[in-house]
């Protein structure tokens, strides 16, 4: 019994330390993801995520991040035999407050995908303008006198001006800088941070691309109890 005792105390402590509670938020990216019954897993328990919305993040929920992987159910669409399937989501190792974007795949058994970016408030301040460039083509941006480039994988890039003053923003084809592919005013707010998409255009009268916005208000925010 020693014997086994000792083989199997090793094991658990590896298991452990394999498996981390954290806490997690969610956003669906359209109506028609946000309709979906979607659930997060703790080992064999089913947490269903509640208010998914394609323009709010969910309430923070205490996920299990095994092995740098959450676990997403399609609750209403099962396998070959009748399970319902299970979507990983990996999440980046020193991730402290995931947000965890559902998506739509066509090819996946489930139809959906997740893709997890770093939300707390130190990694993405207030008054910053987060962007992801969902073109699949990389991209110049200005927004003032700051210029950066917007690299097609899906790495945020942000843009942090400063100050209340509305500013001049534009983004450009990285091979055709001189051609603005879209141009508005960007007005800053210490106590307001956007989360930014750029995708492309679907319709010819506004632009080859679109902007897709999620703001977060920090006294609102507050006003539910969250951090």
């Amino acid at each position: 019994m020693k014997q086994l005792l000792r083989c199997l105390v090793p094991a658990l402590i590896a298991l452990t330390s394999l498996a981390e509670a954290i806490e997690v938020r969610f956003l669906a990216w359209d109506d028609a993801i946000a309709a979906r019954q979607v659930a997060v897993m703790g080992g064999s328990d089913e947490k269903p995520i509640k208010g998914l919305h394609p323009l709010q993040r969910t309430s923070p929920m205490g996920v299990t991040i095994t092995e740098g992987n959450l676990v997403l159910r399609a609750l209403d669409k099962k396998d070959a035999q009748g399970k319902a399937v299970d979507v990983p989501v990996k999440v980046g190792e020193a991730m402290t407050q995931p947000l965890v974007l559902i998506l739509p795949d066509p090819k996946a058994p489930s139809g959906l995908r997740g893709f997890a970016i770093e939300d707390n408030s130190t990694s993405f301040p207030w008054g910053t303008f987060r962007m992801l460039n969902a073109t699949g083509k990389p991209l110049n941006v200005v927004l003032g006198t700051m210029q950066k480039q917007l690299p097609p994988s899906w790495q945020p890039v942000d843009l942090r001006p400063g100050g209340d003053k509305a500013l001049p923003v534009s983004l450009a084809a990285s091979d055709a800088p001189k051609k603005p592919l879209y141009t508005g005013v960007w007005k800053p707010e210490d106590g307001v941070r956007r989360l930014v998409f750029v995708l492309p255009g679907t319709d010819v009268r506004m632009g080859p691309i679109a902007l897709k916005v999620i703001p977060e208000d920090r006294e609102a925010l507050a006003a539910t109890g969250n951090p």
